[in-house]
């Protein structure tokens, strides 16, 4: 085996690590919000039902706990999207550095001319997440906390409003 091959299989085992690391991560955060998960609304449910009936705590407190509880949900569900576009963004260089072993493993087949080759290697790392891809350049409202759906939902209906409502300005004639 060639240096030049030895290094692009060091290349693509290196990527398979750093897949599997934020694939540990990822399953491991998902846990974590689980468990969180539970212990909040099972915090909640017991002040709310057997604590605030003799109102020892406001309702008010119950209220913001629980918002509290949103704000962090939120920003799990984005920590995690952010492992899941690291393993999309990763595979991509994996698959890449595959077409180019390819590509060079097979110089002398018939099969592989030029043609083939240049589609193998050409590109084989360019990246475009789909983020980028499927944003619309008159979009005038970007979501705060993209990957969380109710986040992700009330933008776009915020969206769609602005699309429907034209602002015109109005002269008032002065008497």
């Amino acid at each position: 085996m060639t240096d030049k091959a030895k290094s692009i299989d060091e290349s693509i085992n290196k990527l398979e690590t750093y897949i599997d690391k934020n694939r540990k991560s990822a399953k491991s955060l998902l846990l974590y919000l689980f468990y969180f998960t539970t212990i909040v609304i099972s915090f909640i449910i017991a002040l709310y039902f057997y604590i605030s009936p003799t109102n020892l705590i406001p309702n008010a407190t119950i209220y913001g706990l629980f918002a509290l509880y949103i704000i962090v949900f939120g920003v799990l569900i984005s920590i995690y999207r952010f492992h899941l576009n690291e393993i999309a963004r990763t595979e991509h260089y994996k698959m890449g550095f595959m077409r180019i072993r390819i590509a060079a493993n097979n110089v002398d087949n018939k099969g592989f001319g030029s043609e083939v080759r240049i589609a193998l290697t050409k590109d084989a790392f360019a990246y475009t997440p789909a983020t980028l891809l499927s944003s619309s350049k008159d979009k005038k409202i970007d979501s705060p906390l993209s990957g969380y759906p109710t986040s992700d939902i009330s933008t776009a209906i915020i969206n769609k409003l602005f699309e429907k409502i034209e602002i015109k300005e109005k002269k008032f004639l002065k008497k």
